[in-house]
């Protein structure tokens, strides 16, 4: 299990309280399969109702609770107006954080007379979000800077995997041999993975599926992790760090790439306090779009019901889970045909140079060298080599027009963004190049 599943704050009220730590234990122990996302969440809940009540070491807060020199109950109900009113937090959130202070006041013996406590009612909304439409996901395609989160977006909205599950994976569990059209993904319940229903007759894996264009995006990226000089195995991550060091991606690092992903693509609209399009979008397009297919082999796609005791169950009707698949396989494709990504990649490259002020000429050698490259990888490549004899024979058009920077790395870009510059393009993973307003 990874240690950095858990984010750092929580990890270090972790290690730091005792009481806190029996959370951990109870939820996602030894003897336990719950979610270290559920932990995170209840770790959270209790650092807020300590700092509620003005005393943040949780340690000395609980004395006084189990004491009664602060009544516990009292307290708790405050800290429910504060959170609704003062904090602004939505119904369902202030539920989930009750529950993560009961399970605490619990597990250190502190009673509570919950039926006196009147918890926020379920049904208020206050974010309301929906599926992107394919011209969006085509669009945050083009500004995805790498092979990496290219294959994670055709990845999620192929296969209907949630986040943590897919940044969960491994290589080995991905089968993109047996079948020329899509591939096979296994996932495997696990600490820390949402897997349905804890039922009698429930099992131990459930199968999905990738598209043909998340297959070839996943072939990309291998490739791309190799030539980096990654030895990537069975065992590597599915979805791996930026360095192409053979480490998971975590949840929260994948959310900020999403985050930039948004506001490069100019789709980072919010409702409240998330983004319409947040990154659990992705598994709702997959919903929408599995059309004509039997809704509980959807269902099962999703991780929600129908799991197999073992493998040889799935294998029994693999042959009809893929044909189902297939009915579906040209809804959840994002792009109609494979040279269409090309020409929409091929074209911001275009635009990009015109607004840049290069010449016609270099604009017809640029059109040449994009038509000749066998991707839009290669044609990106050959892009930053022609800026880069422009610029050799002293022809930067930059020099005519307004200043333009290069920010290295994604802090000194947010920085250079808080400041009042527009991003213009990104010139390779970790570089990109900003207009001074």
């Amino acid at each position: 299990m990874r240690k950095n599943v858990i984010r750092k704050f929580a990890r270090e009220l972790i290690a730091q309280y005792p009481s806190v730590a029996k959370i951990q234990e109870s939820i996602a122990g030894t003897r336990r399969m719950g979610s270290f996302e559920t932990v995170e969440h209840y770790v959270s809940a209790v650092a807020k109702f300590v700092n509620f009540l003005g005393i943040p070491d949780p340690e000395v807060a609980l004395k006084k609770l189990q004491s009664g020199e602060i009544n516990a109950g009292e307290k708790v109900d405050a800290f429910i107006d504060y959170a609704l009113d003062g904090l602004g937090r939505s119904h369902a959130t202030v539920r989930s954080y009750i529950m993560g202070i009961k399970k605490w006041l619990e597990l250190n013996s502190v009673k509570v007379d919950w039926a006196k406590i009147e918890l926020p009612t379920a049904t208020e909304t206050v974010e309301t979000d929906r599926a992107p439409t394919k011209e969006e996901l085509k669009t945050i395609l083009i500004h995805a800077t790498s092979a990496r989160d290219r294959f994670a977006v055709f990845a999620l909205s192929s296969s209907g995997l949630r986040i943590g599950t897919l940044l969960s994976l491994k290589i080995g569990d991905v089968d993109s041999s047996s079948y020329p059209d899509v591939a096979v993904v296994k996932v495997e319940a696990q600490r820390g993975r949402k897997f349905g229903a804890k039922r009698r007759g429930s099992g131990r894996f459930y199968y999905t599926f990738l598209t043909l264009e998340a297959k070839n995006a996943l072939k990309e990226y291998v490739q791309k992790r190799e030539s980096a000089g990654e030895q990537v195995t069975s065992e590597s991550p599915l979805v791996g760090d930026w360095a192409n060091k053979g480490e998971h991606i975590t949840i929260e690092a994948f959310e900020k790439v999403w985050k930039r992903i948004l506001k490069k693509a100019g789709l980072d609209q919010k409702t409240h306090r998330y983004y319409m399009l947040h990154v659990h979008t992705l598994r709702k397009y997959f919903r929408s779009n599995c059309i004509g297919v039997d809704v509980s082999y959807r269902e099962r796609w999703m991780g929600h019901k129908g799991l197999y005791l073992d493998e040889s169950y799935f294998r029994a009707e693999e042959s009809l889970h893929i044909a189902e698949y297939r009915k579906a396989a040209s809804h959840l494709a994002i792009y109609q045909l494979p040279t269409e990504e090309k020409k929409l990649r091929s074209q911001m490259l275009i635009d990009f140079a015109k607004l840049q002020g290069y010449e016609e000429g270099q604009i017809k050698r640029l059109e040449d060298v994009l038509a000749r490259s066998k991707d839009v990888e290669e044609g990106i490549a050959e892009f930053r080599k022609l800026k880069e004899d422009i610029n050799e024979s002293e022809k930067t058009p930059t020099a005519k027009g307004p200043k333009h920077i290069i920010a290295k790395g994604e802090d000194e870009l947010l920085h250079h963004l808080d400041d009042g510059c527009r991003l213009i393009q990104t010139l390779d993973t970790d570089r990109f190049l900003l207009e001074k307003l």
